[in-house]
C-alpha cells in the first residue's frame, strides 16, 4: 500500500510539471490558449489560408514535441487513475479485514 501512495504522489508531482511545461512551450499556433494544453495541434480549427504555404520545419518539430507531450500528460493520468484505484481497494480491503 505504501508504494501505491509514493507512486500516486510521484506521478502526481509529474503531472504538474507537464501541465506546467506545456504551458509554457508555445509552438506559435495563434489558437494556442492556456486553457486548451491539453489539445493535440490537430485538434485545433485550421486558419484558412488562401495559398497553400507548407509550415516550417521548426514549427513542425514544436508541434510534435508538444503532442509527445499532451499524450504523455494523457498517460499520466490514466497512470494516476489506476493508482487510485488500487489505493481504493487496499484501503476497503483493509476496512473488511
Amino acid at each position: 500500500m505504501l508504494t501505491v501512495i509514493l507512486l500516486t504522489i510521484i506521478f502526481i508531482i509529474t503531472l504538474y510539471y507537464l501541465v506546467d511545461y506545456i504551458k509554457y512551450l508555445r509552438t506559435g499556433d495563434p489558437n494556442e490558449k492556456n486553457e486548451n494544453y491539453w489539445k493535440f495541434s490537430y485538434d485545433f480549427k485550421p486558419n484558412k489560408k488562401r495559398d497553400f504555404e507548407p509550415d516550417s520545419k521548426d514549427f513542425l518539430k514544436k508541434k510534435r514535441f508538444r503532442n509527445r507531450l499532451v499524450f504523455l500528460l494523457y498517460i499520466n493520468i490514466f497512470i494516476i487513475f489506476l493508482l487510485l484505484n488500487n489505493l481504493t481497494s487496499h484501503i476497503l480491503e483493509s476496512i473488511v479485514n
